[in-house]
């Protein structure tokens, strides 16, 4: 059975000049990305006008926080590639186990930010006490919602699991992965920018 899935192209190796997933959910993740891009472009611009207040509000961010959210992130996605790589073989068993590797790190993510705005918010710090914050607010929920879509779509791939087969094609779950390291790169951008760059 796993050699014919192979001879489908289930569990097959990629081939050479082979892209990964279908070529429109490329051109949603670019729309995506650009969406995110004019939020940075218009943070900077207001941190070029405002730079010592921004830097004042951004010293208040929890930088360890963001850190180990980082490693998070990372680390989920490392688990995403193995799965999707298990997956092309037809090792559905070990691609589930990584799979429940990526979702608790996205779990931990979401625990993770969540505590981090109940501290921001502890200390005064909210959606309208200041512009950089405004932006911290809305950059970063819109961001966590992605996570959540991500969560949800690797929950559906590793429930389609369980019995031992797939009922999904390598594109679909090769486009589930791009858009979880999707996410990955844009937290690596926000923290940098609001995290690193910004109280300096």
């Amino acid at each position: 059975m796993g050699s014919q899935l192979a001879l489908r192209g289930v569990g097959a190796r990629r081939q050479d000049g082979h892209v990964p997933s279908e070529p429109w959910l490329w051109l949603f993740l670019l729309a995506d990305m650009t969406v995110f891009g004019l939020f940075f472009g218009a943070y900077l611009w207001e941190f070029g006008s405002a730079r010592d207040a921004f830097t004042a509000d951004a010293n208040a961010l929890y930088v360890p926080l963001g850190f180990v959210n980082t490693l998070v992130l990372l680390t989920s996605s490392l688990f995403v590639v193995r799965a999707v790589e298990s997956h092309r073989l037809g090792a559905f068993a070990r691609a589930r186990r990584y799979l429940t590797g990526t979702i608790l790190g996205a779990g931990s993510f979401a625990v993770i930010k969540l505590g981090e705005y109940a501290l921001e918010l502890a200390h005064g710090h909210g959606l309208t006490s200041s512009d950089f914050f405004m932006y911290y607010f809305v950059i970063t929920g819109v961001h966590l919602m992605h996570v959540g879509i991500g969560t949800s779509v690797l929950v559906a791939w590793h429930r389609s699991l369980r019995s031992g087969h797939c009922a999904f094609r390598t594109r679909w779950v090769e486009g589930v992965a791009g858009y979880w390291h999707m996410v990955d790169l844009l937290w690596l951008i926000i923290f940098s920018l609001l995290y690193i760059g910004s109280p300096a």
